[in-house]
């Protein structure tokens, strides 16, 4: 088991103080230690709006990010940033650590979902998204700390398997196709890659024709019918933002469309409908190299599809309850389904009435594809993702 080196953090620590009070003196900075004392006596701190507000106006902050992370990769500070949940592996991959969850309001939700749509007569499949791990005790011997969030995984799905809920984990087809599970994401972000989104597309589709009557040629998403782009060493992710390029260094990344003609009715959020193609829902303006990586778009969210009609497939309509995994996957499932609506319900206040709008959608099934940190986000209610299992 390997120990974290704690003891070289007061080094550090002591290292960045003078940079610090050198930038501060600079930028003006430490006057916002005057707002730290305040918020404090005010009995209702909001550290992280000063520590934001602080980042934002140190002198030169990305020549200070870069020196702590240099700093911070040489002496081995792996969890330094656990409090912001991010974590780096020994092979430079930054994972989450997550805790022991109860399953019972997933449970729960995703039963009387099931009810819902079997007395309209619509298919339901869940599909289990997986992370940089499927193995828990790979935390434990890289950072001395347990992990739960497999086991909280495999205690869900079996529950809802015994229920009667058709479900596809996506950890058993990695393990069936031969891959690692972090071959399918980026080093310095959660998300996973393009590819690996039309690959999990193919799964679903995959579902669809073994569970839900489908004919999808699921040739449709062999490589040789794509046009890939690659692009080396050109952007950080979220997180390696947080623990700087020199720790973690820059992710490639993959631009994939099909070769072929496509033809698609697009329809917006306001239900306004114009034609396009798939070329449509990739914009290629943000693969731009020349933009410093730390302000760039994020190159994950250059896909964006939320709702249209293949006119070259005649049957399937399908509505995708997802997360942010799916920007890269719903684009892909599209190419084989006449129509795809794919909702992200954490964007969704109260007001949205999600059984009334699969009725008034007349969807064929509802494919509910989340990420396995999904589960267990009811505990926070502050999370952003604790609306996910709302399916009411």
């Amino acid at each position: 088991m390997k120990k974290n080196i704690y003891a070289n953090k007061t080094l550090v620590t002591i290292a960045l103080i003078v940079f610090i009070i050198v930038m501060g003196l600079k930028s003006g900075s430490l006057l916002v230690g005057e707002k730290v004392f305040s918020e404090i006596a005010s009995g209702n701190p909001k550290v992280h709006v000063i520590e934001k507000e602080f980042i934002e106006t140190v002198h030169n902050r990305i020549g200070f990010l870069e020196a702590n992370s240099f700093v911070r990769s040489t002496l081995g500070l792996q969890d330094y940033y656990k409090n912001k949940g991010v974590y780096v592996m020994s092979d430079g991959y930054i994972v989450g650590v997550y805790p022991e969850t109860s399953t019972d309001y997933e449970y729960e939700q995703t039963l009387d979902f099931k009810a819902f749509l079997d007395d309209i007569d619509v298919n339901l499949i869940y599909v289990n998204e997986p992370i940089k791990y499927v193995d828990d005790s790979c935390i434990t011997e890289e950072f001395g700390m347990q992990s739960y969030i497999n086991a909280n995984t495999d205690k869900y799905l079996e529950r809802i398997g015994e229920a009667g809920v058709t479900y596809i984990d996506l950890r058993d087809s990695l393990k069936d196709d031969g891959y690692l599970p972090k071959e399918l994401f980026y080093r310095t972000d959660h998300h996973w890659t393009v590819s690996s989104g039309k690959w999990a597309a193919s799964k679903m589709a995959g579902a669809l024709n073994d569970y839900c009557g489908y004919n999808i040629d699921l040739a449709k998403f062999d490589d040789a019918n794509y046009e890939i782009t690659e692009y080396k060493n050109c952007w950080l992710g979220e997180q390696g933002k947080v623990v700087g390029e020199s720790y973690v260094g820059l992710d490639d990344y993959t631009c994939i469309k099909p070769a072929y003609n496509t033809d698609y009715d697009i329809i917006d959020k306001n239900g306004g409908i114009r034609k396009g193609t798939f070329d449509d829902f990739v914009d290629e303006s943000v693969y731009n190299t020349e933009i410093d990586v730390y302000n760039c778009p994020r190159w994950h969210y250059s896909y964006d599809m939320h709702h249209c009609i293949n006119n070259d497939i005649a049957n399937g309509k399908v509505l995708l309850l997802g997360d942010s995994y799916d920007v890269v996957t719903a684009p892909f499932l599209s190419l084989a389904v006449n129509e795809v609506d794919y909702l992200v319900l954490r964007e969704y206040d109260k007001s949205f009435d999600l059984r009334q709008y699969i009725i008034d959608g007349g969807y064929d099934t509802v494919l509910v594809c989340y990420a396995q940190f999904m589960i267990g986000a009811h505990d926070d209610v502050d999370s952003a993702n604790y609306r996910m299992f709302d399916f009411k």
